[in-house]
């Protein structure tokens, strides 16, 4: 009998040893990381909610009445295609691109002079984008002003 409660609990002691480690019901805390979030969180919170008093206005001026000046209008007269249809070129040279052709009276808008002689930068009506003419394309007022454009 002596021998059969030794061995019953030596039976005992083994199994126990064999069974598997208990597990921690709570997962282990970062007790720094925790307080760190806390107190950002607290800091943040307090920040925005902080009472910050705008300061009264200190002087404001009163407005003034300013003169203006009237712009004088200049009247130019705008130049006419006559001789169309009237090639318009991306540049000033008859082996440029043709941008396109530009009919009979149609009213163009005068950009710039053209450095090489018979050539006048105009916006084209149709695309709105500058192109070249010659000059026997395009009719121009002989009391027109061309010294106020640019030389291209």
């Amino acid at each position: 009998m002596k021998y059969r409660l030794l061995s019953l609990s030596i039976l005992v002691t083994v199994l126990a040893a064999c069974a598997p480690a208990p597990t921690p019901t709570e997962p282990a805390v970062d007790v720094i990381g925790t307080r760190a979030m806390e107190l950002a969180f607290l800091m943040q919170t307090q920040t925005a909610m902080a009472y910050s008093p705008t300061p009264p206005p200190t002087f404001t001026p009163e407005p003034t009445a300013t003169a203006t000046i009237e712009p004088t209008p200049v009247v130019i007269e705008e130049p006419r295609i006559v001789n169309g249809p009237a090639a318009c070129y991306v540049k000033p040279d008859v082996t440029s691109v043709l941008s396109s052709n530009i009919t009979d009276t149609k009213i163009v808008e005068l950009l710039a002079v053209g450095a090489t002689p018979g050539w006048y930068k105009i916006t084209n009506p149709y695309f709105y984008t500058p192109c070249w003419v010659m000059e026997n394309n395009i009719s121009i007022d002989p009391n027109m002003d061309l010294s106020v454009y640019p030389v291209e």
